[in-house]
């Protein structure tokens, strides 16, 4: 399908995939990867399975054009394309960590009850707060969010964290989810008490 894909690149996409599912941060078959090659980026094949990613689960295709192989990307390919064409960005993971995505229904910005979560990410961003949002949609608001932070949350939905590589952009979204987590908890607690 798609020319070789370099085993290092493939190898990190695995990785990232399983590591996502254990943690709970995607189900079998959502969230997605990409990396960017020049122009062009591999991302993980509509309909994938991020525990099971295979060779043949990821897609190289333009960054600003469309090519045989687009079809085939994940439905979430516009963001990625709005997002490396306004950032430094070299990989995005997009995956839905339930604690950021509840926490995302409730406030337009999640601010962290956790001195740590506040130094380290500071206010995590809300695109699209009160509305219903699509795979795909937002792109623009999403890529103009990350041009300063490295994490973002679109309403309802999920993540959306940029690095140099893979496990760069999955460390945001690990520290994303324990921050949310721990501030869930804590709010939980204080209405206990």
């Amino acid at each position: 399908m798609n020319k070789q894909i370099p085993p290092e690149t493939l190898s990190w996409f695995i990785q990232a995939g399983k590591l996502l599912f254990s943690r709970g941060l995607v189900s079998s078959h959502s969230g997605n990867l990409s990396q960017r090659q020049q122009d062009k980026l591999y991302i993980t094949r509509t309909g994938s399975s991020l525990p099971l990613l295979a060779e043949t689960d990821l897609i190289l295709t333009g960054i600003d054009y469309d090519d045989q192989f687009t079809p085939l990307a994940s439905s979430e390919l516009p963001v990625h394309r709005a997002i490396y064409r306004r950032t430094s960005a070299k990989a995005i993971v997009h995956a839905h960590p339930p604690y950021a995505a509840a926490l995302s229904l409730l406030e337009a910005e999640i601010i962290p009850d956790c001195g740590e979560g506040l130094y380290c990410m500071g206010a995590i961003p809300v695109i699209g707060f009160g509305e219903r949002v699509h795979p795909g949609g937002m792109a623009e608001e999403a890529a103009r969010a990350l041009e300063n932070r490295k994490v973002i949350v679109v309403a309802g939905h999920g993540s959306f964290a940029t690095g140099e590589t893979i496990e760069e952009a999955l460390k945001y979204t690990f520290a994303l989810e324990e921050m949310c987590q721990v501030t869930y908890l804590a709010r939980q607690l204080k209405r206990a008490c």
